[in-house]
């Protein structure tokens, strides 16, 4: 043994001690270094050589106790084949094996969703691959049982992944015999695919098996490494299981060069990953097509108010409860997507949190908001980086403050996908609305304030981001290709919606392809408005205070309409900035050119009557989504201006003072039937607007304590008063 397994065999017995009792599940300890990292958890290892199966062995066990409430096990299949750290970092998992490797041979299912099926024909020389399963309910019953993938698609049970051999059943050794007769016969002479040659020669291992008190057990057995890990047939890992652990039932999984074992919990090498994937260290992993993943549940965070319907929804309340919406059973039904509100508002401090769900099924729920904030979220080094990762549904009065996010691809605060690219069902739309979003968050490339994409249309269905504003710095890191970023959103794809939405924070691109609201939009934009300070290219290329690119699909050119940008906005492209002659505010007639918005001041955009009269934003109805005076010059929603604390978590604190009521005085309306009296200080014009922007009443004052009128009509209205420092907006209603 080289001096390098027996340092790290040394530390490990240093640190954590050998252990010389008889452990509940290890029934020979002699050997063996063992490490009981928390209840229902212990991690054994035995490197060196072994008497029993005279070998040399490196073996990694992992006994898991998934009756404990802690422990939920995960059937993982990434989008692409990923290691399995990869995987555990991006989904939180704190332990590990391979799973499948050749997906035309394996059966996935994972949390009620099937995500692939054998697909080799019954004479073809692999499909002695998946003889056998392990099958898991959250509940925390498992088992292991011979099957077809006929029978498995037919299984109840909400998790499944395929292998072979069966090595135990019902504590029958079937893996010994497995091979069959090989007398007379030159294994070496049969295909590297035949069972009797795959199953008879040595090699990595991974298995999984089932103690019959249903605590399970994840084993790697390294090989092809002479002098170190010499690796075991299907005969030798069935006699080593029966002897050290005696479990009711043992399948194998994919092993060779697939074999792969991680431990989060401990710093036995620098990628947690405990075996030798390469024969030399812990890297070199193979990137496989699935992995069985384990993940810690906080026992409190199960949410027990409410019933999941949009009368009844679940009630949210803690941090855990906000991270236990990613244990329920997402529907891809459409009807069938849980409702869920919060109830206070969330801290996030201390959390690496990871998105809700970043895979298929997705993110399949109805979240509201209610007028509270999530504050201090971490993100790191996950696909679709986000709060939510990809929502398939939707998300509504909501703020997002604080946040700090490093994708390791397309991200947003709130989703990285707002819908899929391209829905096969309006099951997979989703839509965003009426949230804020404050921080910083940073991706490859489609990088947004608020979502990384917004998805294309299924049957009519669109995927939406609306009435939304953020102040978070965006950044897309790519240096070269694609670094697509929007003060909203990254990308907006063919019939997306993004409307009614405006961004204050700085975009940055490390390539091409900053915007003020949006990277790139192949479909026409409106009402949107770039209120951001700077606006950064690191080389030169499409650069805009709306979009950085307006594209074209089936010939029908994007555009923006009813659009505006601050004439204020720096727009530094490569170090040239750009000036009012550069911009195109116009309609746009050349494909794949940037889009600036109607130049227009700061005063001119501090007044959200402007944004009611002309662009026709939501400041009037019954339930209005802005309010009518704007908060340091920059519109604010409703439910975010009923917070007494609004000022310090909206994120719109400026250098600029603001024209909307900078030194308002105190204004009092008084409703008696239809006639409307307004009494205060300093009373210069007043304007009453109806609910769709057209102007009813139009009276300069002649006394400037108090005015009075009648509206003759019932209904919904925008009262304007101008005073001598101020403009003040306020909505009444006449019964």
């Amino acid at each position: 043994m080289n001096k390098r397994l027996i340092i790290f065999s040394v530390i490990i017995a240093l640190f954590f001690g050998k252990v010389t009792a008889t452990s509940p599940a290890l029934l020979d300890t002699q050997g063996w270094i063992i490490d009981s990292i928390s209840p229902g958890y212990v991690y054994y290892n035995f490197t060196g050589y072994n008497s029993f199966m005279r070998m040399n062995t490196i073996i990694n066990v992992i006994e898991i106790d998934l009756s404990h409430p802690e422990y939920r096990l995960v059937v993982y299949k990434p989008v692409s084949r990923d290691s399995l750290s990869g995987a555990c970092l991006r989904t939180g998992a704190f332990a590990g094996v391979n799973g499948t490797y050749e997906l035309d041979a394996s059966f996935i299912k994972s949390d009620g969703v099937v995500k692939n099926q054998v697909e080799l024909s019954s004479d073809h020389l692999r499909f002695w691959k998946h003889e056998g399963a392990f099958f898991y309910n959250p509940t925390g019953e498992t088992q292991i049982a011979y099957g077809t993938s006929e029978s498995y698609l037919a299984s109840p049970f909400d998790n499944i992944i395929s292998g072979a051999p069966v090595l135990i059943d019902n504590y029958s050794p079937v893996g010994e015999t497995f091979v069959g007769d090989l007398s007379g016969i030159d294994v070496y002479n049969l295909d590297y695919e035949d069972y009797r040659r795959h199953q008879s020669v040595r090699h990595p291992r991974t298995c999984i098996a089932r103690l019959a008190d249903e605590r399970l057990l994840l084993i790697t057995v390294d090989g092809r490494w002479t002098g170190h890990a010499d690796g075991m047939s299907a005969k030798e890992l069935t006699r080593f299981l029966v002897h050290y652990f005696n479990p009711q039932a043992a399948l194998n999984i994919d092993g060779g060069g697939s074999t792969t074992m991680y431990i989060g919990d401990r710093e036995y090498s620098p990628n947690h990953v405990v075996n030798y994937p390469s024969q030399i260290d812990h890297y070199g992993q193979r990137a496989v097509t699935s992995h069985i993943l384990l993940k810690r549940i906080d026992p409190n965070s199960e949410i027990t108010e409410g019933t999941g319907t949009s009368d009844n929804p679940y009630l949210v309340r803690t941090a855990a409860q906000l991270d236990g919406i990613r244990n329920y059973k997402f529907s891809t039904d459409i009807n069938k997507k849980p409702y869920f509100r919060l109830e206070n508002d969330i801290d996030l401090s201390g959390m690496n949190w990871m998105p809700i769900n970043n895979a298929e099924p997705y993110c399949q729920l109805h979240f509201d908001g209610n007028g509270h904030v999530i504050k201090n979220m971490t993100v790191k080094n996950i696909t679709y980086g986000s709060l939510f990762g990809i929502i398939c549904g939707s998300v509504k009065n909501l703020g997002v403050i604080d946040a700090y996010v490093e994708s390791s691809g397309s991200g947003g605060i709130i989703a990285g996908y707002v819908g899929v690219k391209v829905p096969t069902s309006a099951t997979y739309t989703g839509t965003i609305e009426n949230c804020f979003t404050t921080g910083y968050i940073s991706g490859t490339d489609a990088v947004g304030g608020v979502a990384g994409n917004i998805g294309m249309p299924n049957r009519g269905v669109p995927s939406a981001v609306k009435n939304c504003y953020s102040t978070a710095t965006v950044v897309a890191r790519n240096t070269s290709g694609n670094s697509r970023a929007g003060g909203i959103v990254g990308i907006v794809f063919d019939q997306g919606i993004l409307s009614n939405c405006y961004a204050t924070g700085t975009i940055s691109s490390k390539n091409v392809g900053a915007g003020g609201i949006t990277g790139w939009s192949d479909t026409s934009i409106k009402g949107l408005v770039a209120l951001n300070k700077k606006i950064i290219n690191t080389n030169s290329g499409n650069i805009g205070r709306i979009a950085a690119t307006m594209g074209s699909v089936g010939g029908v050119q994007a555009q923006g309409i009813n659009c505006w940008g601050y004439e204020g906005v720096i727009l530094d492209n490569a170090g040239t900035i750009l000036t009012e002659n550069n911009l195109r505010q116009g309609e746009i007639t050349v494909v794949n050119t940037p889009y600036d918005g109607v130049s227009k001041t700061r005063a001119f955009l501090s007044n959200p009557l402007n944004y009611f009269q002309e662009l026709t934003w939501d400041f009037a109805s019954d339930n209005n989504v802005w309010a009518q005076t704007a908060y340091n010059g920059y519109p604010i929603f409703q439910w975010l201006a009923n917070r007494a604390d609004y000022a310090e978590i909206c994120g719109l604190k400026d250098d600029e003072t603001s024209v909307i009521d900078a030194n308002a005085d105190e204004i009092e309306m008084l409703i008696n039937g239809r006639q409307l009296s307004i009494k205060g200080t300093a009373i210069k014009h007043v304007r009453v607007f109806s609910s769709t922007g057209q102007l009813i009443h139009d009276t300069v004052a002649t006394d400037n304590s108090s005015i009075s009128f009648e509206l003759i009509d019932a209904g919904v209205y925008i009262v304007v008063l101008k005073q001598e420092n101020a403009i003040i907006s306020k909505k009444v209603i006449i019964q």
